[in-house]
């Protein structure tokens, strides 16, 4: 039965990527498609054995991504595309702004050549808070929990509510003798769960009580902001102070923190205006969205779809493409085709 689905998904992508770039013939005038990306990793890279499989593409699958894009839409950078919407300009019939969150620092040594081949302008949603510092992001400090905890049993302490979701992971995995990056990204998403204080906390207490816990920094510096910018490519937005989940009840004081100081710390480093904001894990709420409708030219969301000068510019629909499910032609026209 497995084989038969497999034969049926790929008789199905087949399908919409022969006929997806026909049907776009017929959309109205204006229409959009943002793409988002995160991070950019060499096939060789031994990063990616402690990244999510959602989180990067390799600079051939992006070089693929560009080429074909280039066939179909015109690239754009996105604000100027709102700013043109807003205003009642006229627009490309068909196009397509390219977004990477979070700021790594890949996006600089591994996406800057590939975008500057082909021209292509993009917007980098930026943390303000950690630019040029040794932060990681704590899926990334989960998984590496996770990994020495597989590799050397007992070495991680984890607090009970931490241990419910680890533990019975790591059993499964200590069975076969591998921990694939499959079920990291399955104790990630159960982490989820926990609000943003909460899971910081519990990941603080795991690593202090295991002793010192450093990995190399992975976030761009101030230094490479500035030669990006300095190709007039790329444009950055926001994505607040310190990657805060907007998605609870949170204090407006931490609200402004996050949205209107991230803004002008942004402004003040890069240079630029910063007319752009990303939701971190898409997650949003009423309060949130009011203080960016009034602080940015619009936002963008990890809802899927595409987007019209119709559109509410700042809940911005984007397709999430990675290495696997768009590492070849016919899945990334499937994957931006607008079908599903």
């Amino acid at each position: 039965m497995s084989t038969l689905k497999a034969v049926a998904k790929r008789a199905v992508v087949h399908t919409i990527a022969r006929t997806a770039p026909l049907t776009w013939r017929w959309r109205r005038p204006g229409s959009l498609v943002v793409l988002m990306y995160h991070r950019v990793l060499p096939k060789d890279s031994v990063v990616r054995k402690s990244e999510q499989p959602g989180m990067y593409v390799s600079p051939e699958t992006l070089d693929l991504h560009l080429s074909e894009l280039k066939r179909y839409f015109e690239l754009v950078h996105l604000e100027e595309w709102l700013r043109g919407a807003k205003e009642g300009a006229p627009l490309p019939r068909l196009a397509c702004a390219i977004t990477f969150d979070d700021g790594w620092r890949d996006n600089y040594e591994f996406a800057l050549p590939v975008l500057v081949k082909h021209d292509a302008p993009a917007t980098i949603f930026l943390v303000s808070d950690y630019i040029g510092t040794a932060y990681r992001f704590w899926p990334n400090r989960l998984m590496g929990l996770l990994r020495r905890s597989f590799a050397a049993p007992g070495s991680v302490d984890y607090p009970e509510a931490l241990a419910r979701i680890v533990e019975p992971v790591l059993a499964e995995a200590r069975v076969r003798g591998e921990l694939t990056a499959e079920e990291t990204d399955r104790v990630v998403q159960a982490a989820k769960a926990f609000d943003e204080k909460e899971i910081r906390s519990l990941l603080e207490t795991a690593e202090t009580r295991c002793g010192d816990f450093s990995e190399a920094a992975e976030i761009v510096t101030r230094e490479e902001v500035a030669k990006m910018a300095a190709t007039d490519l790329i444009r950055y937005g926001s994505h607040t102070a310190t990657h805060f989940r907007l998605g609870g009840r949170t204090a407006l004081q931490r609200l402004e923190r996050e949205i209107a100081g991230s803004r002008r710390d942004l402004q003040a480093l890069s240079g630029q205006p910063i007319d752009l904001f990303c939701y971190p894990n898409g997650e949003t709420s009423p309060a949130a969205i009011d203080l960016v409708r009034r602080h940015y030219l619009g936002a963008v969301t990890t809802c899927k779809g595409w987007h019209s000068a119709s559109g509410d510019a700042h809940l911005i629909n984007r397709v999430g493409v990675h290495e696997d499910v768009s590492n070849a032609k016919e899945s990334f026209l499937e994957r931006i085709s607008g079908w599903r």
